[in-house]
């Protein structure tokens, strides 16, 4: 099978590549030429793509997304989604452009990962964080999802098994961020008064009774009256229950996450793969304490999110000059900070990492509400658009730096060069979101922005 795509502004990856009206060919799932041109009276014996107002990328690799396998969700363990819920998030994927994701819902297992790599066109990759207390914190947040088999997987047994990485440890449903706000507290207020709140007026309360920084010494009566009150909740609970109910959500889980944070970071040094941590406010500390503990030990530590909400930009800028003096790469998440607005409704924490020439290393998506987060290919174009990067630096951040910090999760992609597998983007110029087509392995997986029937098998 060959195609030749030609007439696009031709991306290579590499980060200081571009080629104006050029022109990539494929045969057998490679990439046989990248070209200045492409005579226009030459023949070609395949499909040809017109590329003309497009630019054409490697395809996006996301270091870090949720919800891609049919495994246990998120560093809690909650249940898997449906079959229709975890192929819906890779057809989104694949149809802004991505076609390889890393799972850092660190307890499916790697049967899972495979069953998802099989089944879609995506190339699926999985982490681990099968250690004892990663899995007692996801026991207390949630663990409905896990199963006799991901309880007794070690993290030697799932690097054997193919994953490429140790993560995410940490995250909001375990250390009392964004998951919390999202799901938990919620849903204990509707059980215990069948009031339903909505994700800031739960940020607001629990701040109230433990702070930014998840320490209980933080209450603030007046504050979690002021915000009781604006959630319609002052009559259906005293202060003290308010708290109790919060309390009793937010901290069991808490303690065993940080010891699996660190858990975690000392089985990567161990083994010799990345781990993927979860920052914020909370783990702010503990990340520091694991800097000081590994300088120059050697270990590949990438703080996931370093721009997350729970921290000032101040504090986010702060924690990532640290940690690139310490020698661990940085990974801005997108949320939906851009476009969508539900969950991180700040960009001033992205543009002020990002601006600073090699503060963030890597860009993904991490998750929003049901998947409806923003897409990674509208993050490239923002970064370039604001002048964080050169386009090919911003198109680098999601393709050949990701493949360059994670050996294993990308195999021969993330450049358009001679011999690379043949996963390819073509986007509409003036907005990356209008994905035209997207190869995978040379094969034609979304034309005209439609997936085609070889995405699913």
């Amino acid at each position: 099978m060959s195609t030749l795509i030609r007439g696009g502004t031709v991306v290579s990856g590499s980060g200081d590549t571009v080629i104006e009206a050029g022109a990539v060919v494929i045969r057998d799932g490679r990439i046989a030429d990248v070209l200045d041109r492409w005579d226009a009276g030459k023949e070609f014996d395949g499909e040809v793509i017109d590329g003309s107002g497009c630019v054409v990328m490697p395809g996006l690799i996301n270091v870090h997304s949720h919800g891609v396998t049919p495994g246990p969700l998120f560093p809690s363990a909650a249940p898997a989604l449906s079959t229709e819920g975890w192929m819906g998030n890779l057809d989104r994927h694949l149809l802004s452009g991505t076609t390889t994701v890393l799972s850092l819902c660190g307890f499916a297992s790697m049967d899972d990962v495979r069953e998802a790599d099989l089944r879609h066109a995506v190339h699926v990759r999985g982490a681990t964080t099968h250690l004892p207390q990663c899995l007692q914190a996801a026991a207390m947040a949630d663990g409905q999802g896990l199963t006799a088999t991901s309880r007794e997987l070690t993290v030697e047994q799932m690097l054997e098994d193919g994953a490429v990485a140790i993560g995410e440890l940490g995250g909001g449903q375990t250390l009392g961020g964004g998951g919390q706000d999202l799901v938990y507290i919620p849903a204990a207020i509707h059980h215990a008064a069948g009031i339903r709140i909505t994700i800031d007026q739960a940020r607001r309360i629990k701040e109230a009774v433990l702070g930014r920084f998840i320490d209980v010494s933080a209450f603030n009566l007046n504050a979690l009256a002021e915000a009781a009150k604006e959630a319609g909740l002052a009559e259906a609970f005293t202060a003290t229950q308010l708290a109790k109910l919060v309390t009793d959500s937010v901290m069991p889980s808490f303690a065993p996450a940080i010891e699996g944070l660190r858990e975690g970071v000392r089985a990567a040094l161990k083994f010799g793969v990345p781990a993927i941590v979860h920052s914020a406010s909370a783990t702010a500390s503990v990340l520091r304490e694991l800097m000081l503990e590994l300088d120059g030990g050697g270990a590949t530590v990438i703080a996931a999110h370093a721009n997350h909400p729970t921290h000032t930009p101040d504090e986010a800028h702060e924690l990532a000059v640290q940690g690139r003096k310490m020698g661990w790469p940085a990974e801005a998440s997108v949320f939906d900070l851009l476009h969508r607005r539900h969950t991180v409704k700040t960009r001033e924490h992205w543009d002020l990492l990002l601006r600073e020439p090699d503060l963030i290393s890597v860009i993904g998506t991490d998750y929003g509400h049901d998947g409806d987060h923003d897409e990674l290919i509208s993050a490239v174009q923002d970064v370039a658009a604001y002048g964080h990067r050169t386009l090919p630096g911003a198109v680098a951040m999601a393709t050949s730096a990701v493949a360059d910090l994670i050996p294993g999760i990308a195999p021969g992609s993330g450049r358009l060069t001679a011999g690379r597998v043949a996963d390819v983007v073509v986007a509409r110029a003036d907005d990356f979101r209008d994905v035209r087509f997207v190869l995978v392995d040379g094969v034609c997986v979304v034309r005209d922005g439609k997936l085609t029937p070889e995405a699913h098998r």
